[in-house]
């Protein structure tokens, strides 16, 4: 019987340690998030009322996986190779996967890391002025990050997490 306990108190913690390096990641990534002001915009600003995120690629942006899976969360952050840097991450079938560009852009297919497996669902939410959003950017598109990310992952066994991370 002890077999059995050790057993399953190894994967426990297996299971607990990269949950907690995929926590740790987000974080990382988050921490670093920026909102880059568009090369070129003039001293007075941008005509007709256009901000710096609605003149170039959005900072941050909350979308669905083109593979039909589930939701896929894109930002910049700084990265201390390559400057800022498009990274995200996506559900699909289950597995949560880790998202990097090599620039700015979405452009081309991006490097793929899976980050935890077996996760039931994915929910990302932003907090702006105190307000709980379920869409990023706003359809005022007059912020480029929200003051708050916050993440809800359902896993088996666990139940769903929530952690908010805070961007200012």
């Amino acid at each position: 019987m002890g077999h059995k306990w050790d057993h399953r108190a190894c994967f426990f913690n297996f299971a607990r340690n990269h949950l907690g390096r995929s926590m740790q990641r987000i974080d990382a990534d988050l921490i670093q998030v920026v909102a880059p002001v568009a090369l070129g915009v003039p001293a007075g600003g941008l005509p007709n009322g256009q901000t710096a995120a609605s003149s170039a690629a959005a900072p941050m942006i909350l979308g669905r996986a083109a593979s039909g899976g589930g939701p896929e969360f894109q930002f910049l952050r700084l990265d201390d190779a390559r400057g800022v840097r498009r990274v995200g991450y996506r559900l699909v079938d289950g597995r949560l996967d880790w998202l990097r560009w090599s620039g700015r852009d979405a452009l081309g297919e991006p490097s793929v890391e899976p980050l935890l497996t077996n996760v039931r669902d994915l929910r990302w939410r932003f907090l702006l002025n105190n307000t709980r959003l379920d869409a990023w950017p706003p359809g005022d598109n007059r912020n480029p990050l929200p003051d708050a990310v916050i993440l809800e992952l359902d896993l088996p066994d666990v139940g769903v997490i929530t952690r908010m991370i805070a961007l200012r």
